[in-house]
C-alpha cells in the first residue's frame, strides 16, 4: 500500500513539469561553482619570536656573531645652526705696568677657591724676561704665602706669543725670593709684588708686605734683582740698610722714634733722572690711623747711600719700563 503511494507520488510530479528535475541539477551547479570561487579564510600565523639569551655563555657566543657594522654606534649628525653670530676678535695690547706710579694692587680674592695664584706676568721693555709672583693660601691656618719668580722667554716667537705661550709648569721653576712659604703661623701674610723693572732691563724692585690676613698690612721690605747675561749669576739684595736709615735719621734729626708708631714705606719705582735709584714714600700713621708723610727717600744702588729727596713733596719723576699684555675686543 505504502509503495503504491510513493510511484503514485512520483508520476504526478513528473507529468506536473518534466524539467523539473533538471532544474535542481543547475541550481546546485550554479551554486557549487559560486561558493568555488570565494576563498577560505585562512587562520594569519604568527612569525616565531627570537629566542632570548639565558646564560653568560650564551651571550658571548652570540656576542661573537655580531658582525662590526652593527657594532658600530652611529651618530646623529648634528644640526647647523643657520643663525649667525658676530664674535668679536680678540686682540692685544701691551701696557705700562706701573701706571699710576706705586699703586699697582693684586687681586687676589680667588685665593682661597683656588688655593694658588699667578696674578700676572710683566715682561721687561724688551720683551726678554718675565717676572710675576705665585701666591698660596693654607686653609689650615688661614694664611697667604708666596714666591717670586724671574725667568727669560723664548725670544724666537713674537712679542705677543713669548708672553701667550709662557707656561710655568713647563720646566723646573726656582723662585729668587721665598715668603712665608716655609713658615706655619696662623693667619700670617706674605705678599710679593714687582714694583717695576728699571729702563735698560738690569733690574727689578720688588716689595714684600706683611701682616695679617684679618687685619692688613704693617710693614713692607723692598728687594732689588739684579740681571746677568747668563740669568743663572743674576742674584738679589733685601734693602735693610735703607729701611735702618730712614729711623734713625728721624732719631738723630727729628728726635723721634717711629719705631714706636706704625709706619710704612711705600715704593715708587726707579727714577726717571737716575736708573740707578730706587724713589720710596714714607708714612706713619697717627692713634686715629691717619697717615703722615715722612718724605720721599732714594736709596743709590751703586753707591749704597739712603738720600732724603724731599721733606714735603711726594710728587717725582718716575720711569715707567715693565710691560703687560692686555686683552680687548674690537
Amino acid at each position: 500500500m505504502k509503495l503504491s503511494k510513493i510511484i503514485l507520488l512520483f508520476m504526478i510530479i513528473c507529468a506536473i513539469n518534466p524539467a523539473f528535475a533538471f532544474d535542481i541539477k543547475n541550481i546546485k551547479e550554479t551554486t557549487k561553482s559560486k561558493l568555488e570561487k570565494i576563498k577560505p579564510f585562512k587562520k594569519k600565523t604568527q612569525e616565531p619570536k627570537p629566542k632570548m639569551v639565558e646564560t653568560r655563555a650564551e651571550w658571548e657566543t652570540e656576542a661573537q656573531n655580531i658582525p662590526l657594522s652593527d657594532r658600530e654606534i652611529k651618530k646623529e649628525k648634528p644640526q647647523v645652526d643657520t643663525k649667525k653670530y658676530n664674535i668679536p676678535e680678540t686682540r692685544y695690547i701691551f701696557e705700562r705696568y706701573n701706571f699710576p706710579q706705586g699703586t699697582k694692587k693684586l687681586n687676589i680674592e680667588d685665593i682661597k677657591s683656588k688655593l694658588y695664584l699667578r696674578p700676572y706676568l710683566v715682561a721687561d721693555s724688551n720683551c726678554e724676561y718675565v717676572a710675576y709672583p705665585y701666591y698660596f693660601y693654607s686653609p689650615n691656618t688661614n694664611q697667604i704665602s708666596s714666591n717670586f719668580y724671574v725667568e727669560k722667554l723664548d725670544l724666537s716667537k713674537t712679542k705677543k706669543n713669548r708672553i701667550l705661550d709662557y707656561n710655568h709648569t713647563q720646566d723646573e721653576r726656582f723662585p729668587i725670593i721665598e715668603a712665608g712659604t716655609k713658615e706655619t703661623y696662623q693667619d700670617l701674610f706674605n705678599g710679593l709684588t714687582l714694583v717695576d723693572w728699571n729702563k735698560d732691563s738690569t733690574k727689578l724692585l720688588i716689595k714684600e708686605q706683611i701682616g695679617s690676613t684679618r687685619n692688613g698690612v704693617y710693614k713692607t721690605y723692598l728687594y732689588v734683582h739684579f740681571i746677568a747675561s747668563d740669568i743663572e749669576n743674576s742674584y738679589t739684595i733685601k734693602l735693610l740698610d735703607f729701611d735702618e736709615a730712614i729711623k734713625h735719621y728721624f732719631i738723630d734729626w727729628e728726635n723721634k722714634q717711629i719705631v714706636k708708631y706704625r709706619y710704612d714705606i711705600t715704593p715708587l719705582g726707579f727714577s726717571a733722572e737716575n736708573d740707578n735709584m730706587i724713589v720710596a714714600l714714607c708714612h706713619v700713621f697717627d692713634n686715629d690711623g691717619n697717615k703722615i708723610f715722612l718724605g720721599a727717600w732714594g736709596y743709590d744702588l751703586k753707591n749704597k747711600q739712603t738720600i732724603l729727596i724731599s721733606k714735603t713733596n711726594p710728587s717725582q719723576n718716575i720711569s715707567i719700563n715693565g710691560l703687560i699684555l692686555k686683552e680687548i675686543y674690537d
